[in-house]
């Protein structure tokens, strides 16, 4: 009898990512069978116990047997945490220092993660979430009845910080999806484990059977994302930058959030002209800009928001979110300026606002109003010359209406709509050094 080869076997099954287990999220399988003992491919944050030094938070990597979790000329051995209760503590292998087990936030993962671009840090993409005040509608209410799909826009993936936090803010919309063997998420082993005595046709029985299993998993996947109520759409023109917040995403927490999310790498005018095309009825809640020169794309962002639907920029320097103002003013986008806040260390946990609005100096209508006056005396002169009369030096004969328009305030000034500037200055308090600008604007209906 011709039998597969157990090594064979397991390569099918692991390009199949079959997992055995319950049908239910990760993080809900962890709270049925681990109990908070730590698990090979778990993600652990390691704090410092004692020392008359200050030391920082360490952040593992995946954990897996016989690596280690090296930093400085020390280490501590992955096996050394695997099967320990959270709140235990390990020893270093060269120091012997201690360190306690603990299971890391949102705000200690990403800022603590490596990167490849600077993060929005946690303090200030709590400000961005608080202000967006995002309110989504639990499955099964009332209110969820009308099968309106919530729909975010992220333009600048980045590192991914961002992402995670606003995937949390609509976690609470979306049922638990079917599965998480698709797509498979990073840091979880998906390579099953084959018994001794599974071979054979048994074993070709089993693919088969678990082939036919996965296409219908599969297929409710899909069903189920489709069917999802809240969606975060987050763009980024690198590849490389939109694969590692992916995985960002995906090692937080086993991917409890990443099924809300939908990666796209490319250009906004090109993601956005073609749903557009699909669907010309506005279809996005909130557009959120995080890349240079974002008055380029007020107008297609514009189009695709729904009324009263939310634009939020962010950006490093406070003359990126003046430049936003004028464009909006200058091109006529229907879009009312809510707020502009500072971001940073230094400023506070809730952001400072900021007086932005554009003015035209009075000095700027004086002289369009002398400048309107100089062409309404010209043309009056120009009317009597034609009507046969001179006028040398005797500024009698001049109608009174045209000598009262030399005064400025009486004569309409001319409007070349330029001569904008901008009002640009804290509320309150001196200058500080913070860590960006967050412009609000909500599209009028």
């Amino acid at each position: 009898m011709n039998t597969l080869p157990r090594p064979y076997i397991q390569v099918i099954r692991a390009r199949l990512n079959i997992r055995a287990g319950l049908s239910v999220c990760a993080s809900c399988r962890r709270q049925f069978t681990s109990h908070g003992v730590v698990e090979e491919n778990d993600i652990v944050l390691l704090k410092r116990v004692g020392g008359s030094g200050i030391a920082g938070p360490l952040l593992s990597a995946p954990l897996q047997n016989f690596k280690n979790l090296d930093y400085g000329s020390d280490q501590i051995r992955h096996n050394d945490i695997i099967g320990k209760k959270l709140g235990h503590i390990v020893k270093t292998k060269r120091k012997k220092l201690d360190y306690r087990i603990s299971q890391p936030t949102l705000a200690e993962y990403t800022d603590l993660t490596p990167r490849l671009v600077t993060p929005i840090y946690s303090q200030d993409a709590s400000v961005i979430v608080s202000l967006l005040d995002i309110n989504p509608t639990l499955p099964g209410s009332d209110a969820a009845l009308d099968n309106e799909r919530l729909e975010i826009f992220e333009a600048g993936t980045g590192h991914g910080a961002l992402t995670l936090n606003l995937a949390r803010a609509i976690h609470a919309a979306n049922t638990t999806p079917p599965t998480t063997t698709y797509p498979s998420q990073a840091g979880v082993n998906t390579t099953p484990i084959v018994s001794e005595v599974e071979s054979g046709k048994e074993a070709e029985t089993n693919i088969g059977a678990e082939t036919e299993s996965l296409d219908t998993t599969q297929t409710a996947y899909q069903t189920w994302r489709d069917g999802r109520r809240a969606v975060l759409h987050t763009l980024d023109i690198s590849g490389q930058h939109s694969d590692f917040a992916q995985n960002v995403v995906k090692n937080f927490r086993s991917g409890i959030y990443f099924h809300h999310v939908d990666f796209h790498v490319g250009l906004i005018e090109d993601y956005l002209s073609k749903r557009l095309e699909d669907s010309p009825t506005p279809f996005l809640d909130i557009a959120i800009l995080d890349l240079p020169a974002t008055n380029n794309y007020l107008d297609i962002i514009f189009k695709a928001l729904k009324p009263s639907g939310k634009l939020l920029v962010f950006c490093p320097n406070i003359t990126q979110i003046n430049e936003c103002v004028l464009d909006v003013k200058k091109k006529v986008i229907p879009l009312f300026l809510e707020k502009v806040v500072e971001l940073g260390a230094s400023v506070g946990s809730g952001g400072r606002v900021w007086d932005v609005r554009p003015v035209r100096p009075r000095a700027y209508l004086k002289a369009m109003s002398e400048k309107a006056a100089n062409k309404a005396v010209e043309g009056s002169f120009k009317r009597l010359q034609l009507g046969g009369e001179e006028l040398e030096g005797n500024t009698s004969s001049v109608p009174s209406d045209v000598n009262n328009t030399s005064e400025t305030q009486e004569a309409t000034p001319i409007d070349d709509g330029g001569g904008w500037e901008l009002v640009c200055r804290p509320m309150v308090g001196g200058r500080v050094v913070g860590g960006g600008f967050v412009g609000l604007w909500r599209k009028m209906d």
